[in-house]
């Protein structure tokens, strides 16, 4: 939770200095991240579920693969939930005050969405480099126990 706190303070900071320079939203541009994501997203949830523990007989590495599976969902989940609010807010915001300006600095609503939707995005993407890992931490769980099995016999 700390680390979505982090990365929405991030995606704020980065839109601001962006804003500053002079940088503003698009909506093409929000969609079509948003859109990307959403397919990432897919892919990483449907990748979760199909993880199976079913061969892994030893109980504290089965709970402990199972608690890492049920933290990275959600992760995902609060992290697309953060990035459809953005998507969403900037897209019904009034046209007229999407950028308010301010003495030395100004707030874009919409480049702030498509901040925060880009930087969901890259840890999306580093999620995937996370159920990777998870997933060779399966298999090797799996052989560990078949190798122990048969050792056994």
């Amino acid at each position: 939770m700390i680390s979505l706190i982090v990365r929405i303070f991030i995606a704020i900071a980065v839109a601001l200095l962006l804003s500053i320079a002079g940088v503003s939203g698009n909506a093409v541009v929000l969609q079509t991240l948003f859109t990307v994501l959403g397919i990432v997203f897919s892919i990483s949830m449907s990748l979760l579920v199909s993880f199976s523990l079913s061969k892994i007989l030893n109980k504290k590495m089965r709970m402990a693969l199972r608690a890492a599976i049920t933290t990275t969902r959600t992760n995902l989940l609060l992290d697309f939930g953060i990035a459809t609010l953005a998507l969403v807010i900037a897209l019904i915001w009034d046209e007229d005050y999407l950028r308010l300006s301010f003495n030395w600095f100004s707030i874009d609503i919409m480049l702030i969405a498509v901040a925060l939707v880009a930087v969901s995005l890259v840890y999306e993407i580093h999620n995937f480099r996370k159920l990777h890992k998870l997933h060779t931490d399966i298999e090797d769980a799996v052989i560990a126990e078949e190798t122990s099995k048969a050792n056994r016999q």
